[in-house]
């Protein structure tokens, strides 16, 4: 669907996420993540119910020169949005060069001005322009990996590397997650960790298609972590292109003293090197969240301002935290078949 753009020369084309016009420009941009992939996107369709669609400019012969995946939330609490991505701590904009980039912001404040969204977020930095609203609320933490496996160990601080040999002292072992009764096991896992911080668990069919469409893809794993015949930890990475993306955590309630994660962390990384990764994703981190920001450090990771671009009428206010402490308060207090329920009803509002 071609769309008219008074802004730029080059009318913004909306594809499918399942276009090989799209598909074929993703997988030519060695900078692209899992979050770029039609796979990711057809998750968070099939869970949520978001409309999905990609946003491109074209060159004179069709191909695409710069593209934005994008996906329309449609939600009674919280209104009709486009979001680029839900559910995704970011998502850059891939682009052949510097004016197919301001092609397509320039593509994003024509369909804004039309109307064909009253808000649209995208989670990374644009080109500045009046129209856009720009805040920096969070950073992100990116470890480079490489073929050299012990050079970044060296890159850890001695806490994490101490972590490390306390986790292997005392036993404690890494599996790979490879059937579903393991992806079960992780939820739980992480319903009780997402209890214990106060906050609604995303729905279990969520994880039952991200184990389909992405695991069985060959586009994540699960790593597990046991000590004294009892799972301990779980992470659930996902890959593609350079990327190794730790996207989600859980742990069981007194595991740290055998110091798990780190350990599950370590295998991930190293598995990365030993598969031609060069970047592991830590994801994002609070301003305010000294702790988990030196926790990300510790690790080698960089640390770097991760800036979000709204197209709105006025400028995105600061969270309201006025629900989420409420809805904390209540978790708290709660059995975890609240945290459920709450993450079952309200989650796909908040993406």
């Amino acid at each position: 669907m071609d769309v008219k753009s008074s802004d730029s020369q080059v009318a913004p084309v909306l594809l499918d996420p399942s276009d090989e016009r799209w598909v074929a420009f993703v997988a030519s941009k060695p900078e692209a993540s899992i979050f770029h992939h039609p796979a990711w996107m057809n998750l968070l369709h099939k869970c949520y119910h978001y409309r999905p669609f990609v946003i491109t400019v074209c060159n004179t012969d069709g191909r695409v020169a710069a593209g934005l995946p994008m996906m329309e939330v449609n939600s009674w609490l919280t209104g009709r949005r486009w979001v680029s991505l839900p559910f995704s701590d970011y998502c850059a904009p891939l682009y052949d060069d510097s004016k197919a980039l301001n092609q397509l912001t320039g593509a994003l404040a024509s369909l804004y001005r039309d109307s064909k969204s009253p808000r649209i977020e995208v989670r990374w930095s644009l080109p500045g322009r009046p129209d856009i609203h720009s805040s920096s609320n969070y950073v992100l933490h990116t470890v480079g990996l490489g073929s050299d496996v012990d050079l970044v160990a060296k890159g850890f601080k001695r806490t994490h590397r101490q972590n490390i040999r306390t986790a292997k002292k005392r036993g404690v072992c890494i599996k790979w997650g490879d059937q579903p009764e393991d992806l079960r096991l992780f939820y739980r896992l992480h319903l009780e960790t997402r209890r214990r911080h106060g906050v609604p668990v995303q729905p279990w069919r969520f994880f039952e298609l991200l184990g389909r469409g992405i695991i069985e893809q060959g586009l994540g794993f699960l790593l597990l972590a046991y000590g004294d015949s009892q799972c301990l930890a779980a992470g659930l990475f996902l890959h593609w292109q350079r990327t190794l993306t730790y996207k989600y955590a859980a742990s069981s309630d007194g595991s740290q003293v055998y110091r798990p994660n780190n350990l599950l962390t370590w295998e991930a990384m190293r598995w990365g090197c030993e598969n031609g990764y060069t970047q592991l994703d830590l994801g994002r981190a609070d301003l305010s969240n000294a702790g988990l920001r030196r926790f990300k450090r510790g690790w080698g990771a960089e640390e770097s301002p991760l800036t979000y671009s709204t197209l709105s009428a006025k400028p995105p206010r600061s969270t309201d935290g006025r629900l989420m402490s409420i809805m904390q308060a209540t978790i708290l207090k709660s059995p975890v078949w609240v945290c459920r329920a709450a993450g079952e009803l309200l989650y796909r509002h908040f993406g």
